[in-house]
């Protein structure tokens, strides 16, 4: 072989070697930087997760060291109306006082996008004056929040002797809307 046929045929191998390059290099080149990219987006968006998890960690973690406050919250104001609940509690506070229920009356709710939801309760009582302040003491020391902003108080002549007193208390209970 001669030096010329030589050369060609170096020269035919370094552009044969450039095209394959050009052709198989180039495009998986490409692929890979893409691959590189999407793996950096990847683990951008995992490490987005994580963050995302420890502090739903942290969060679990403070629930649980805080699990008698939200008890006791949750006894305040409860999750639910409960106005069953509501009207036993009261009848009972009546009957250790010695006041009489004469009626109950439990309005509808405020606004309904507000937390916590009240609920308006007007209670007719007839009894003594210290029946009534046996009442809100009790009411005040009730585990339910019992609110109340209004005594209307009357009196009757039930005999000669006797003189009985009509008590109107207005009050707001408040309760969560637990969904």
């Amino acid at each position: 072989m001669n030096i010329i046929n030589k050369n060609y045929l170096g020269v035919g191998l370094v552009g044969l070697a450039i095209i394959v390059l050009w052709t198989f290099g180039v495009p998986e080149w490409n692929r890979i930087s893409l691959l590189k990219d999407a793996v950096e987006e990847r683990e951008g968006i995992l490490s987005a997760r994580e963050s995302i998890l420890t502090k739903i960690e942290d969060l679990n973690k403070q629930y649980r060291e805080r699990t008698s406050d939200v008890a006791r919250i949750s006894s305040i104001v409860p999750g639910t109306k409960g106005t069953a609940e509501l009207v036993s509690t009261i009848e009972a506070i009546t009957q250790q006082t010695g006041l009489q229920l004469v009626e109950i009356t439990i309005g509808g709710d405020g606004n309904k996008q507000q937390e916590p939801q009240t609920m308006s309760v007007e209670l007719g009582l007839a009894g003594t004056y210290p029946s009534l302040t046996a009442f809100l003491d009790l009411a005040e020391k009730n585990l339910r929040i019992i609110d109340i902003f209004e005594i209307n108080i009357s009196q009757t002549v039930t005999t000669e002797t006797q003189t009985a007193l009509n008590f109107r208390i207005k009050a707001n209970v408040y309760y969560l809307n637990v969904k």
